[in-house]
């Protein structure tokens, strides 16, 4: 789950404590930076939920930065004389402290890592693994559905906006999409119905990992239908949930972004150096995300959203056939809007 207590009752740390561990402080706090021992993995999730800040954004933006200084791109002359080594869960702590009070080279990093990126140079641009300009915590080589999901995600660089994972496995029968984690082909039509479902239960107030994400299944669309229809006196069904009201979730969120950024398709594809490095060991040795095929991809993912296959923005018809012509227009005004 997500919201365990936790104290640390030894070592250094011993006393502090609070809540929220969970599987990503794991793979981000721990496996990034190479750090073994727990009270420094807890402490610097303490610390990032004390500090107000994203867990995910401080894994991948300093591990980022762990990594320049493995690189010789920055040095101890740079860090304020942090040893930034792997498995150096002080120095990480210590880090962490300087982003949030943006103290030393805190202040270069708390402007957004692309930014520091810019200011950096020496390529350090290239090994940054950002979507949308979203430091990602996000392995995506290899599970196809899993990188287009991340990708388009309008949260920008998360997985629960559509990434494929208990829907391959109890999803509806058959469920939409292909259930070959590392195939190209169909995977759009699982991210699609994935991101769908989590509009709803975003609406909802539910939690995830009761409904179609985790795979649990405790919570069902049928359920959905019936708890709306119980609460609001309605008679909505399974089809209109999913394929009308979601569908006006995810375009109002996509508009958000149309109107306030610059997002178009470009943004919507995975990080450059996913698609030119390959992983180096293991059963997957070889594999990263091939560029054309990955395209292929996202052309089928806007064709099923109704979204332009060229520009990746959205199309008049589009929004009109939701009700969302206020949107459509405010879209227009700004000549982003695809008139189709």
């Amino acid at each position: 789950g997500c919201m365990p207590y936790m104290e640390i009752n030894k070592g250094k740390y011993k006393g502090n404590k609070g809540e929220g561990f969970w599987i990503n402080t794991i793979m981000g706090h721990a496996c990034r930076f190479d750090i073994s021992d727990p009270e420094s993995v807890v402490e610097s999730w303490l610390l990032t939920n004390e500090l107000g800040l994203d867990g995910d954004y401080v894994a991948a933006g300093l591990s980022w930065v762990f990594e320049l200084y493995e690189k010789g791109i920055i040095s101890q002359k740079d860090t304020d004389g942090l040893e930034l080594t792997w498995g150096n869960g002080d120095a990480l702590n210590k880090l962490i402290k300087k982003l949030a009070y943006r103290e030393g080279i805190g202040d270069l990093l708390a402007d957004g890592m692309v930014e520091a990126a810019k200011k950096i140079g020496h390529h350090s641009e290239y090994y940054l693994i950002q979507v949308k300009g979203q430091p990602s915590i996000e392995p995506f080589r290899v599970p196809k559905g899993w990188a287009l999901a991340v990708s388009t995600s309008p949260v920008a660089g998360r997985h629960l906006r559509g990434a494929t994972m208990g829907s391959n496995r109890y999803g509806p029968k058959p469920r939409p999409g292909n259930f070959g984690v590392t195939d190209y082909q169909n995977q759009a039509k699982g991210v699609v119905w994935q991101g769908k479902t989590k509009e709803l239960e975003d609406n909802l107030g539910i939690c995830n990992y009761v409904g179609t994400w985790s795979g649990a299944n405790f919570l069902t669309i049928a359920d959905f239908a019936e708890l709306i229809n119980a609460g609001m006196g309605l008679d909505l069904t399974e089809e209109e949930l999913v394929n009308h009201y979601a569908v006006i979730g995810r375009n109002l969120e996509k508009a958000f972004n149309t109107l306030h950024t610059d997002m178009s398709r470009k943004d919507d594809l995975p990080p450059k150096r996913f698609r030119e490095e390959e992983v180096k060991s293991g059963p997957y040795k070889g594999f990263k995300i091939e560029e054309n095929k990955y395209n292929e991809m996202l052309d089928e993912f806007y064709e099923l959203w109704g979204w332009d296959k060229k520009t990746g923005l959205q199309t008049r018809a589009g929004l009109e056939k939701l009700g969302l012509k206020d949107i459509a227009e405010k879209i227009a005004k700004q000549g982003k809007l695809i008139d189709k």
